[in-house]
């Protein structure tokens, strides 16, 4: 987060006060040295996100598949080179065991959003959790909802929990993609404090995933279920 200077109008009066924002910075991701993406994230936690989103696009399926990673600081972004081992078949990853209990999908979505610290002091983060149905595996706040899941993704490779992940909390809306990146991590169940897209539904449906919106206040949307 920064601090900047701005002015705030209120009831006809303006104050120049100092106002908190969060980050925005970028990664440009090399792998052997070929360009191949331009990811949007808050700092810190760079880790994660690389090892989330290398796991997510079947770059790597385990943390030791990484040989080295090496990053170069560029002003408003940086350049992340990383150095891959040869994956000779994609990683499938063990039929999980999977219930649904409504009532603790409430109770593990309030304790994500309870950890939205740097939300509620910009407005400015969208927050994602991985959970094995009984507690909270992994939970990080960041300006891009992608991101937000590259790195509760990449924490859980990195930790070797990846395997225990059956649902996947998010407080932004989901797309297509979303239940994609559900897919590949092998979860069960998508709950979001907002909408899913039509894509989305039909995606879900498509790879038996439920889909659960709106999850707030006691209530939610059930688009798709096992």
């Amino acid at each position: 987060m920064k601090y900047v200077k701005i002015v705030r109008h209120r009831n006809g009066k303006e104050e120049e006060i100092q106002d908190i924002v969060i980050e925005e910075r970028y990664i440009d991701l090399y792998v052997k040295d070929a360009f191949i993406d331009s990811i949007v994230y808050s700092p810190p936690n760079e880790d994660e996100l690389i090892f989330g989103y290398l796991f997510l696009y079947g770059y790597l399926n385990e943390r030791e598949d990484l040989k080295d990673i090496l990053y170069e600081a560029m002003g408003d972004h940086i350049n992340c080179h990383v150095s891959i081992k040869n994956i000779e078949k994609e990683n499938i990853l063990p039929n999980k065991k999977f219930e649904l209990d409504y009532d603790k999908f409430i109770e593990l979505m309030n304790e994500v959003l309870s950890k939205s610290k740097i939300f509620r002091q910009t407005g400015g983060t969208h927050i994602s959790g991985l959970s094995d149905g009984e507690e909270i595996l992994s939970c990080f706040e960041d300006v891009s909802r992608r991101s937000t899941i590259y790195k509760v993704v990449g924490d859980a490779v990195l930790k070797r929990k990846i395997y225990e992940a059956t649902l996947l909390f998010t407080s932004g809306r989901i797309n297509s993609t979303a239940v994609q990146y559900a897919k590949k991590a092998g979860i069960k169940a998508i709950l979001s404090h907002s909408a899913p897209t039509d894509l989305a539904i039909k995606k879900a449906r498509e790879f038996n995933i439920t889909l659960i919106g709106f999850l707030r206040n006691n209530r939610f949307n059930i688009y798709t279920t096992i």
